[in-house]
């Protein structure tokens, strides 16, 4: 029979042979109607493949499966928060059923429920799997297009040390901790969330992110200032064994939740995420003076070009050339000839 059901399990079965090839898989229903007409379609995709040469139809979640296994270098928490986001609407999907017009349709609601950033960044994680399984999988004959939306470079938020001093006040002690070691740190939220004891260094005052956790895929040190150091004293190993920053024994898993809103709401900054943070550590070490190559270095950013949208906030290093004028017509104060 090729329908049957194995001890201890309610889902039926299929088992048949096509092309000398025998297939036993789940049809992962209990309803046998329904395994039969899953039965009837892998048997009739099955028979296509080995006498016409079509190529298997993948879903949408084995792509999903298979990057997991492959990706390195990336945020895998963020990954499967943004993956378990498409799988309700692609779980099944197959990927040649994922058209322009699907891709469409998944970008206006995940605008409706956030903004064109946050969609592109969305789209950009399905657009590389997409190409993965063109490119290096072979599961699909063309990667379909998966355009971004063109949006206006905005200027970094950032927060005056009041504004930062208002915003401590109105927040809970397990995320004070969290943002004033993010201030003094500059790491990315899911890097201070998922900080652990065998990243710190208390001796020698640094701490470390691997390359599998850092955004540009390179391991980078983080020297700690003397506040910082003060922060993780006070954490302590005692609190948990493995992980610094923890909330009620269990490690905290994202910050902008409830708790964050409610705080910078009561502290007149709606407006704030949690990204901000970074903003303003950066904005404050530039108004200080850091150097835009030093900075580079310790945010971890991959080029340079991703710093200078700070430099604006600071003309320190241009004042000593504006004064480098003699030679130039009028720069005695008379006025030049033309």
């Amino acid at each position: 029979m090729p329908l049957y059901r194995q001890p201890k399990s309610r889902n039926w079965f299929v088992r048949f042979s096509i092309g000398g090839v025998k297939v036993r898989r789940s049809a992962q229903t209990t309803d046998r109607n329904a395994a039969q007409e899953f039965e009837a379609k892998l048997r009739a995709d099955l028979w296509r493949q080995a006498k016409l040469g079509e190529k298997p139809r993948y879903a949408w979640k084995e792509a999903v499966e298979r990057w997991h296994l492959e990706a390195t270098g990336r945020d895998k928490e963020r990954d499967r928060e943004r993956l378990k986001w498409f799988a309700q609407y692609l779980d099944s999907t197959p990927l040649a059923e994922i058209t322009p017009q699907v891709i469409a349709k998944l970008r206006a609601v995940r605008t409706a429920e956030s903004s064109p950033g946050t969609a592109n960044r969305y789209l950009a994680l399905l657009r590389m799997i997409l190409r993965k399984a063109y490119r290096e999988w072979d599961w699909l004959d063309k990667a379909p297009a998966v355009p971004m939306a063109q949006q206006e470079t905005q200027e970094p938020r950032f927060l005056t040390r009041a504004q930062f001093r208002a915003l401590l006040r109105k927040m809970p002690p397990h995320l004070k901790a969290l943002a004033e070691f993010s201030i003094e740190t500059g790491l990315r939220m899911r890097n201070v969330t998922g900080l652990m004891w065998s990243q710190v260094d208390l001796r020698r005052r640094h701490l470390v992110i691997r390359a599998a956790r850092a955004k540009a895929g390179e391991t980078i040190a983080i020297p700690l200032s003397t506040r910082a150091m003060a922060i993780l004293r006070v954490q302590g190993r005692k609190r948990h064994a493995t992980h610094v920053f923890t909330f009620r024994k269990k490690p905290v898993d994202d910050c902008n939740g409830a708790a964050f809103k409610k705080a910078t709401k009561a502290a007149g900054l709606s407006w704030l995420r949690w990204h901000d943070l970074r903003h303003t550590w950066a904005s404050w070490h530039v108004q200080a003076g850091t150097p835009l190559h030093v900075l580079q270095e310790l945010g971890g950013w991959k080029s340079l070009a991703m710093v200078q949208r700070y430099g604006h906030l600071t003309t320190d290093h241009l004042r000593a050339f504006v004064e480098h004028r003699k030679g130039i017509p009028g720069a005695s104060g008379r006025r030049s000839e033309t």
